[in-house]
């Protein structure tokens, strides 16, 4: 038996998820109906199991958080604190501990780049933050002074009704994954027979072929415990044992389509942050999705304007789409930044144009703090970025030629 079968203990450490709730008291966020809303995205079943009958609103919170920090997936994947803080970022709103949440929320995930350390107590994090001048991370440089009335003033933001059909059409192609983590050539497990997974985004970049990230596959802790990366077998492993999610668009929906193992692994590449899979025969059809030839460049002098499309699993949660303010904040070889809501799960996700076709895989995010974006009244400090497709391609070119030629022919 695998000898991590029962490692893992708990997300957060006790004294983090005593500062939340410090945090919460200090917000004036702990209210029985308050704290309900904070588990509406987690399912109805397993927060039911969670207490919370006949306690005060203090140790119900106390108790709740206590007992997701120790659940690490439930056996569909979902991850009911990741959940339950992506949700409470929200309820906080403009208040400072909405950002400590936040980046405990970014630290929490496994499946996402590497990061900077864990944040501080978040009582003592809600206080600095308060008090600290704006500046520091993003990319050194400045969008100045942008009001969301000024950028549409003046201009037509409508749509023609295609770009709703084109949406649906390209949605068939982007699914849900589920990565089992291995260790020493063994699945791990948490507790009882309970697969220890790792939520992604995956979408079709090929006839047969899939696309997601390389930290997807790679299923490591980049957060508050950081491990080092899969082994090479482990890797591979780990990516013919994906289970593929079709059409999950809906909780406990019948009709969506799971499938267990990846043919093959064709191609990977850490710094770009991409992995690409040869999907089993037998595999459900589905067409691959357009690609963005040319950059979608922005420089941070110019104003926001350019909107991008994420469709994507946010939390393992049925397929999202994000697509309000969704303004492209740089665009170059190394980066495409665009200010997309995305969550745990996400990564991976196809970052479309408004004619859906895809400019970027999406990888992760970072500080913007210095870019004075400001959007109906509040100040942005988060960006989302990806790998530019063509650059993404230019890679596939250079090392995996016959792979890029095949992708190529099936945009044809």
């Amino acid at each position: 038996m695998n000898d991590r079968m029962n490692e893992w203990k708990q997300h957060l450490p006790d004294q983090t998820i005593v500062d939340i709730q410090r945090g919460l008291i200090q917000a004036g966020l702990i209210k029985d109906q308050t704290l309900d809303l904070m588990l509406g995205n987690v399912s109805h079943q397993y927060a039911g199991s969670l207490p919370g009958a006949g306690l005060a609103p203090n140790p119900k919170l106390l108790g709740q958080l206590q007992a997701m920090n120790r659940v690490h997936n439930l056996r569909n994947g979902d991850v009911p604190l990741s959940q339950w803080l992506t949700t409470a970022v929200a309820i906080a709103g403009d208040h400072p501990v909405a950002d400590v949440l936040d980046n405990i929320l970014l630290n929490l995930s496994e499946n996402v780049a590497p990061r900077p350390g864990p944040a501080a107590g978040v009582a003592a994090s809600v206080a600095a933050s308060a008090a600290a001048p704006a500046g520091g991370g993003g990319h050194g440089l400045m969008n100045t002074d942008l009001e969301f009335e000024a950028m549409v003033a003046g201009s037509d933001d409508t749509l023609s009704v295609r770009y709703l059909s084109g949406g649906v059409q390209a949605a068939r192609s982007v699914f849900k994954l589920l990565v089992h983590r291995h260790f020493e050539g063994e699945p791990e497990f948490t507790t009882g027979d309970t697969p220890r997974l790792v939520n992604g985004t995956g979408w079709m970049i090929g006839p047969g072929l899939m696309v997601t990230n390389h930290h997807v596959v790679n299923a490591r802790m980049r957060g508050f415990v950081v491990e080092a990366d899969a082994t090479e077998a482990d890797f591979k492993l780990q990516s013919e044992n994906i289970q593929i999610l079709y059409d999950y668009h809906q909780v406990d929906n019948p009709s969506h389509i799971i499938i267990t193992g990846a043919a093959a692994l064709v191609a990977a590449n850490k710094d770009l942050d991409f992995a690409i899979l040869r999907l089993p025969d037998g595999s459900p059809e589905r067409p691959p999705l357009k690609l963005r030839m040319k950059l979608l460049r922005k420089t941070l002098a110019q104003a926001l304007g350019t909107r991008v499309n994420v469709l994507q699993h946010p939390n393992g949660n049925p397929m999202r789409i994000g697509f309000r303010d969704n303004f492209v904040t740089i665009g170059d070889t190394d980066l495409l930044g665009y200010l997309t809501d995305t969550s745990s799960g996400s990564s991976g996700s196809p970052v479309c144009d408004d004619g859906w076709n895809v400019a970027a895989l999406h990888a992760g995010s970072q500080s913007v703090s210095d870019q004075n974006i400001v959007i109906r009244g509040r100040k942005i400090k988060r960006e989302n970025f990806g790998t530019p497709v063509p650059t993404l391609l230019a890679t596939l070119k250079d090392n995996h030629p016959n792979l890029h030629e095949e992708i190529l022919a099936g945009q044809q």
